[in-house]
C-alpha cells in the first residue's frame, strides 16, 4: 500500500526544512559572491614599503656592479632598458644578489616632454639645457602610453626588477603638467605589474653659506595616485668653473632647512610620508663637468655621511648614491668609480643609516 504524504507530516517537515536551509545557504553565496566581485580587491603589499632600501644610480657594467656591491649596494637604479636576466649584466646582478629599480618610464617621460617642448612657439628658455635631440617620437598621448604598457608587458617576468623611476627633473615652462600622466601610469603599472612600486624623484640644491634652492611649484607633479615612492635627490648647485670654489663645510649637508621646505610643499599636495614612504639620495660625484665651463662640488666623505644620516633621520626608508656614470661625470669629475674618499663616505654613510634605522626599530618595539 502506498502511503499519501499526507498521511506522513514528519517527512513533510523534513522537506520543508531541507529546502528552507538549501534556500538559505544559497542566498547567503549569492550575497558574498556578489560583495566578492563588488568589492575593490586589496592593493598588493609593495616590498620597498618594508624594506631598507641601499641603492645606487647608473652602476649599469659588470664592472661598476661589482665595485658598487663592494661597497654595500644592493639595488642599481638604471635608465632606459633595464638589463635582461639572460645578459652578461644581469647575471653579474643575479651573482651580486642585486636587484634593479627600472629608470625605462622617467626617460620616455623626459622624451616625449621634450618632443612637446620642442613644438612650443617660440621654444621655452633654456629648452636645450633639458632636451638632446634624438629621442623617440610620439604621435600623442595615447601612443607615449602605449610604448609605456608595451614595456611593462616586456619585463613582467624579469625578476631583476623591483620597483619603477618614473618620474625625474622637469622643465619650469610646464609646470604640473606630468601629474596626470604619472597617475595613468600608475595604473598601467597596477594593470601589469602590481607589486612594483611607481618611485618619483624631486630635486632641489644645496648652495654655498648654508642657502638652499627648492621652488614649490617641483611638487606641482606628486599625486598620492601617481606616486607610491617619493626619492628626494638634493646636490650642491652647479657653478661657472671660473669662480672660487666653496668650501664643502659652506653647504648644508644636514640639509636643515631644504628638507623641511620640500615636506611642506608635497604634504600641500596630498603626501603622507606613511603611505609614500621617503628615499633619500646623496650626491655621491662632483668635479668639472664635460663640454662646459661649469662645476659642482664634491662633498667629502665627512659629508656624504652627514647627508646620508640625516635623510634617514628625516624618515627614509632608503638610501640612495648618485651616481657610478652620468653625463656630468667626465676623466676629470669624481665618483664612487675614482675617489676613494667617494668611497669611504657611501660606507659610513649606509653605517649611518643601518644604525639608525635599527635603534629607531628597538625604539618602536
Amino acid at each position: 500500500m502506498k502511503y499519501s504524504r499526507h498521511h506522513n507530516p514528519a517527512q513533510r517537515l523534513y522537506k520543508i526544512l531541507r529546502f528552507t536551509i538549501i534556500s538559505i545557504v544559497a542566498l547567503l553565496l549569492f550575497f558574498a559572491v556578489f560583495y566578492w566581485i563588488r568589492s575593490p580587491l586589496p592593493k598588493p603589499e609593495k616590498p620597498f614599503h618594508h624594506m631598507h632600501l641601499i641603492g645606487g644610480f647608473s652602476a649599469a657594467t659588470p664592472e661598476k656592479a661589482l665595485k658598487a656591491a663592494t661597497m654595500g649596494i644592493q639595488v642599481e637604479f638604471q635608465y632606459g632598458n633595464p638589463p635582461a636576466e639572460n645578459s652578461e649584466l644581469g647575471q653579474k646582478f643575479n651573482a651580486l644578489h642585486m636587484k634593479v629599480v627600472d629608470g625605462f618610464i622617467a626617460s620616455y617621460l623626459h622624451y616625449y616632454e621634450c618632443q612637446r617642448s620642442r613644438s612650443i612657439i617660440p621654444p621655452p628658455p633654456a629648452l636645450n639645457t633639458y632636451c638632446a635631440y634624438g629621442y623617440p617620437r610620439f604621435s600623442g598621448e595615447e601612443t607615449f602610453l602605449a610604448a609605456i604598457a608595451a614595456h611593462l608587458q616586456h619585463v613582467i617576468n624579469n625578476h631583476l626588477i623591483i620597483g619603477y623611476w618614473v618620474l625625474d627633473d622637469w622643465m619650469p615652462w610646464d609646470k604640473g603638467n606630468a601629474k596626470q600622466l604619472l597617475v595613468k601610469i600608475h595604473a598601467l603599472i597596477q594593470q601589469f605589474t602590481p607589486d612594483r612600486p611607481a618611485i618619483c624623484g624631486f630635486g632641489g640644491t644645496l648652495t654655498a653659506n648654508h642657502t638652499f634652492g627648492w621652488d614649490d611649484w617641483v611638487a606641482d607633479n606628486f599625486s598620492p595616485d601617481g606616486c607610491d615612492e617619493v626619492g628626494l635627490y638634493i646636490y650642491a648647485t652647479t657653478m661657472l668653473a671660473t669662480n672660487p670654489i666653496p668650501a664643502p663645510e659652506t653647504y648644508d649637508w644636514s640639509m636643515s632647512s631644504i628638507l623641511p621646505a620640500i615636506f611642506k610643499s608635497l604634504q600641500r599636495r596630498g603626501w603622507n610620508r606613511n603611505n609614500q614612504p621617503l628615499i633619500g639620495i646623496g650626491q655621491a660625484f662632483g668635479g668639472p663637468i664635460p663640454n662646459s665651463n661649469r662645476y659642482r662640488l664634491a662633498p667629502t666623505s665627512k659629508y656624504i655621511a652627514m647627508q646620508s644620516k640625516s635623510f634617514c633621520a628625516h624618515g627614509a626608508i632608503g638610501l640612495v648614491f648618485y651616481a657610478w656614470s652620468d653625463s656630468e661625470i667626465g676623466v676629470f669629475s669624481q665618483s664612487p668609480m675614482n675617489t676613494p674618499d667617494i668611497v669611504i663616505g657611501i660606507r659610513d654613510g649606509i653605517s649611518a643609516c643601518r644604525q639608525y634605522w635599527a635603534s629607531a626599530s628597538t625604539v618602536h618595539h
